[in-house]
């Protein structure tokens, strides 16, 4: 078991975090798959960027479908996630590039699930969906 610090910048998980350089501690989850849950804010590579983590929240695991909706269309495009892969977004989804642009993330992607903010206040990280 371990554990990491994290910086949070940008406004993607408001209002869970401010984005204005929030500190968050992580749990390191090796051998993840079966560990991760919908709801968890998780750390992960950015899959366009790799050298680059995100902070976001598991919206759907392997197997499930998600609604996204293209630009300019009216109707959803229906998605289901691919086995070892997980949908992430942002809780601010006007201002969060997330799995609606890059697809679903492979879970070896993911590198942690937030379970305390520390500063600028400190407060568990629940699991839950806004």
């Amino acid at each position: 078991y371990g554990g990491f610090l994290s910086k949070v910048d940008g406004p993607s998980m408001f209002p869970t975090f401010t984005g204005r350089g929030d500190w968050v501690m992580a749990e390191a989850l090796p051998g993840l798959s079966d560990r991760v849950q919908v709801g968890d804010v998780v750390i992960s590579s950015r899959p366009i960027q790799a050298d680059e983590n995100i902070i976001k929240r598991v919206t759907a695991l392997e197997g499930q479908t998600v609604n996204v909706y293209k630009a300019g269309s009216m109707a959803p495009v229906q998605i289901q996630v691919p086995p070892g892969h997980v949908w992430l977004q942002g809780d601010n989804l006007i201002l969060s590039r997330d799995s609606r642009e890059y697809g679903p993330v492979p879970l070896a992607l993911v590198k942690g699930r937030v379970v305390a903010q520390l500063w600028p206040s400190i407060k568990w990280v629940e699991r839950k969906l806004r």
